[in-house]
């Protein structure tokens, strides 16, 4: 297993996890729910805002931790590109659901999402498994939203 020594790349880490939070913020706030899920049909098992967002914040350091690895280790690797795809994916679904209106849109992006999320996990578990482990509750947490997105389309 390669070394990442925390030492080193305290700087770098600092700043991946304020670009994850801070763009997560940001496209958050751009588009917010608003009025729009209101007048949708919603599955029973949504969670509630509050534990939604202290999950987010977990789920947002350990996404950055485990970029701040993928770097440290190779920042020419595939799985560095696949962590990128992966952020960039996930500033497009709320746009996707709550700007654009289109939930069918926003389930293309967050299958995508999972898949790649899904390949990262697979690539980072031969060769940086803590990278893989910090990336498994996101990958959950994704298929969950999956899930509750794909019943949103099926029942509206």
């Amino acid at each position: 297993m390669p070394s990442v020594s925390i030492k080193q790349g305290w700087p770098l880490l600092l700043l991946l996890i304020a670009m994850v939070m801070g763009m997560g913020l940001l496209v958050g706030l751009i588009a917010a729910p608003g009025d729009y899920v209101a007048g949708l049909r919603t599955p029973d098992l949504v969670l509630p805002t509050a534990v939604s967002g202290a999950l987010w914040v977990v789920l947002s350091v350990s996404f950055a931790v485990a970029g701040w690895r993928s770097w440290s280790i190779d920042s020419n690797s595939l799985e560095m590109r696949l962590w990128l795809a992966a952020l960039i994916l996930s500033w497009w679904f709320s746009p996707a659901f709550f700007m654009l209106r289109s939930p069918l849109l926003a389930l293309v992006v967050i299958v995508l999402l999972l898949a790649v999320m899904a390949l990262y996990t697979v690539r980072t578990w031969k060769t940086d498994r803590p990278s893989a482990w910090l990336f498994v509750p996101s990958l959950v947490y994704i298929g969950y939203i999956a899930a509750m997105t794909g019943a949103i389309v099926a029942m509206n």
